[in-house]
């Protein structure tokens, strides 16, 4: 079979390019190659089309992307999600340490009232377990205490007193040390 001749105007087409730029760039490119631009633009368009495996590679990469977008943006709305769950549980240990440090220090104020077992700041006995001497004015800065915190100064002076009678604590050189 032969192909029925047809005319120049039957096969041309037409490529209007968006910018003057675009359309020098693509004749600078096909002069540089040899090829007059209808030749420039038939080789590139053939090359692409003709290649059918990186078609569907293509197709598959926009299908990756777009899954790989909807992925993002779930992760993205989860992350929010917890991020204002670590805010709200925050501001909840807060509030517990502070209920927790108002009833230690009531327990420890109300001397002749309280009745019961009454828990030591673990941190306290933890720092003075820990290090071999641990100086006075450095006390409230290492326990992460506000000097203006009136009752929680009384509640750890509190604290120390009952310490040094029971003999556990004791003031050396320096500091103050516990007895092992």
């Amino acid at each position: 079979m032969t192909e029925k001749r047809t005319s120049i105007k039957e096969r041309s087409i037409y490529v209007y390019v968006p910018t003057n730029k675009m359309a020098d760039r693509w004749k600078r490119l096909a002069k540089k190659s040899g090829l007059s631009i209808s030749q420039y633009v038939l080789n590139i368009v053939e090359n692409h089309i003709g290649d059918e495996s990186m078609a569907a590679s293509q197709g598959n990469l926009d299908k990756r992307l777009g899954e790989l977008e909807g992925q993002n943006s779930q992760l993205r709305s989860e992350n929010l999600a917890l991020s204002k769950r670590v805010k709200m549980l925050d501001i909840l240990t807060d509030r517990y340490e502070e209920d927790l440090k108002n009833s230690r220090n009531r327990q420890l104020q109300d001397e002749g009232s309280f009745e019961g077992d009454r828990e030591y700041e673990p941190k306290l006995t933890k720092l003075l377990k820990e290090r071999d001497i641990v100086k006075e004015h450095e006390l409230l800065d290492l326990l992460h205490i506000d000097p203006g915190d009136a009752a929680s100064v009384r509640a750890i002076n509190q604290q120390l007193d009952n310490l040094f009678s029971y003999g556990l604590v004791k003031r050396g050189k320096g500091g103050l040390v516990w007895i092992r």
